[in-house]
């Protein structure tokens, strides 16, 4: 086979890895953006060449440019769909976990509500901006349970002043400039 051909399809696996590493360093990092992880792509891309390609190609290559640019378009395109993949995969999801749907309330009761921010993998997401609505639309804030990581919640007392029927929950995060929302229906009665 080829030098150029190996440095092609090395470079294209590589592009994986480097999407890889990129996306598990963006979910230690609160503050990890796009432009973080094409620098991790950068920087993996340039010491390969020089550790790993150049050491291993340079007598076998007619133009040691070439070993530069093999491939270099296509380990940034692996990288890019790779990277956008699995941050897919590891973006936090929100889920109110109570109350349960179509619960009944009555005035003078107290509603707690739970929020969990995971991902697909299990991983908790700590420090984000979580509120709900009131049945009067004003916002109530979560605060994070510290005996259970990634979970938010808060009470509400009905009062009489509260519309009876249905209560639309609706629960917003703010995780490291993602923004999600969650919502449950729950009932108000008036107390007899």
């Amino acid at each position: 086979m080829k030098p150029t051909t190996i440095i092609y399809w090395t470079r294209t696996c590589l592009g994986v890895v480097a999407a890889l590493l990129s996306t598990l360093l963006g979910s230690f990092v609160h503050t990890f953006s796009f432009l973080d992880g094409l620098t991790i792509a950068i920087l993996v891309y340039i010491v390969t060449h020089y550790v790993v390609y150049k050491s291993l190609f340079l007598t076998k290559v007619e133009k040691t440019s070439k070993i530069f640019t093999t491939g270099i378009f296509a380990y940034f395109l692996t990288w890019i769909v790779a990277f956008a993949s699995f941050s897919t995969l590891t973006a936090p999801t929100l889920t109110i976990t109570s109350p349960a749907p179509n619960t009944v309330f009555y005035t003078e009761n107290t509603v707690t509500v739970v929020a969990k921010i995971t991902n697909q993998f299990g991983t908790t997401f700590s420090g984000a901006n979580v509120t709900a609505n009131s049945p009067k639309n004003t916002l109530i804030q979560l605060e994070p349970n510290p005996a259970s990581p990634g979970t938010y919640q808060a009470t509400y007392n009905i009062t009489s002043s509260d519309p009876a029927g249905a209560w639309n929950i609706k629960v917003a995060a703010s995780i490291n400039g993602i923004y999600r929302e969650a919502s449950t229906t729950v009932l108000i009665q008036t107390s007899s």
